[in-house]
């Protein structure tokens, strides 16, 4: 029998018992599911919590989900807050630096796969107070970029970028516009010099930059996802913009001021934006059928499962030793080169009277999420793919372990449970493919389900 012990509840049956204990009457049973696919584009993309900020920027086609691209934008800070520093000095060039997380998605192994990137200014604020959505839109001075598109080799990220014959941690750094930088920098140093309050005095002069591909209709297999915040103690640590410049006189570049990405005064979002209309999911989004054959999931914005499990009350009357719900991946849909995600994750949809007072079509944390503050919890609801036998057959099938949640609907006298299933790396916003078989589709083996294992005690 296999259970779930992590839970200290005494209706879950500890692991050492085994069906053959003349105790207790171990049976199992599975429920019917009704699922939809559903497009969810809520994701925060702007709000930090104190992790890393990673942010995807490019241009990538998957053949099933359609065409994703990614944009950042973030504000920055002088180190020197004043304008000071360059009196009697020439400022000769400048670069954008935006160093790379070491995660790319898509087809890590094409090793001519390139994309153009291109810097722009923000024309209008940024705010570290507001939360900002992966559909949020700023305005940027297209007229005047501040560099030209520039070629980056996506399969060489990994690789330590080379200045000067110095190597440091892999990135890109871009050439900017000096003119165009400047016409927004110096009036923004200009106007903290002899500031009470630098920091935002400057971040409400000089907006922030927003780095995105030079041409959106251009895509490839490969979308790279960058580190946004560093320990900010050296050049190339986080993203920012390094000015050159020397003292007059002098024949070479002598000075370096940075402007950094600081996560604590400075805002930020990743604008990620998916176009599907011509593709498979689209067809699975827009479906009206009672029961969908086929669903499908990407981490937020993108494709997320909506199940509704009917029938709790109909469950043998016993102890849940175990209830997960499992979701298998379809053969033929899923591939190598735009991978899985490692976990999926539950969300409850209430129905106005379960859980009680939580209004309905609010979410809620499900039982089995319970602390939140720990991760000891995921023990249970697992989330995780595993190789499963189903009548015969090897699948590969996610599990997420709810029997407090079954319980507690149990308990309440609710009969259906309505969940949202969603990935949880949600750093890497819009990644992964998954495409599993729905409630209705035709082969049990991959039909999506609520599989229980009960006990009744013997008298």
């Amino acid at each position: 029998m296999l259970t779930q012990s992590s839970c200290k509840e005494n209706t879950l049956i500890n692991a050492k018992v085994s069906p053959a204990d003349n105790t207790v009457d171990v049976k199992d049973t599975s429920l019917s599911v009704i699922t939809h696919t559903y497009y969810d584009d809520t994701a925060f993309t702007g709000f930090y919590l104190g992790t890393s900020v990673v942010q995807g920027v490019g241009a990538v086609e998957d053949p099933f989900f359609g065409i994703m691209t990614g944009a950042t934008y973030f504000q920055v800070l002088p180190t020197t807050p004043t304008g000071a520093i360059y009196t009697d000095m020439t400022i000769d060039s400048a670069a954008l630096v935006l160093p790379y997380s070491g995660f790319t998605y898509g087809d890590t192994t094409d090793q001519s796969a390139t994309q153009s990137y291109q810097v722009f200014y923000i024309q209008d604020t940024l705010n570290i107070a507001t939360t900002y959505y992966s559909f949020t839109s700023k305005p940027i001075e297209e007229s005047a970029p501040l560099s030209a598109p520039y070629s980056v080799n996506l399969y060489h990220l990994k690789d330590s970028l080379s200045v000067n014959g110095g190597n440091f941690l892999h990135g890109m750094r871009i050439p900017l516009n000096l003119p165009a930088l400047l016409r927004h920098l110096r009036p923004a140093v200009d106007a903290i010099t002899g500031s009470t309050t630098p920091t935002p005095d400057f971040l409400n002069a000089f907006h922030g930059v927003c780095v995105k591909t030079a041409d959106s209709r251009r895509s490839v297999k490969t979308f790279p996802y960058f580190q946004l915040d560093g320990d900010g103690l050296t050049n190339y640590s986080g993203a920012g913009i390094l000015v050159y410049y020397h003292k007059n006189g002098s024949t070479a570049d002598t000075f370096v001021q940075r402007y950094y990405f600081n996560p604590t005064y400075c805002a930020f979002y990743n604008s990620v934006k998916k176009s599907y209309s011509r593709y498979p999911v689209s067809q699975l989004i827009s479906s009206t059928k009672p029961n969908d054959e086929i669903i499908a999931l990407q981490n937020q914005p993108g494709a997320n499962i909506d199940i509704i499990v009917p029938g709790i009350k109909s469950l043998p009357k016993g102890i849940i030793n175990k209830a997960e719900l499992q979701l298998s991946l379809l053969p033929g849909y899923n591939q190598d080169v735009f991978m899985a995600p490692s976990r999926l994750y539950p969300i409850g949809i209430s129905n106005g009277t379960y859980p009680s007072g939580t209004a309905y079509g609010l979410t809620y944390n499900v039982a089995d999420r319970y602390p939140t503050a720990s991760t000891s919890p995921f023990l249970v609801l697992d989330g995780q793919s595993h190789a499963v036998v189903k009548n015969n057959v090897l699948v590969n099938t996610y599990t997420i372990g709810l029997p407090r949640e079954v319980m507690a609907s149990i308990a309440a006298g609710n009969d259906t449970l309505h969940l949202h299933i969603t990935g949880t790396t949600q750093g890497y916003y819009g990644a992964y493919h998954m495409v599993a078989g729905g409630g209705n589709h035709p082969d049990p083996a991959y039909r999506a389900k609520l599989f229980v294992v009960y006990s009744k005690l013997k008298n």
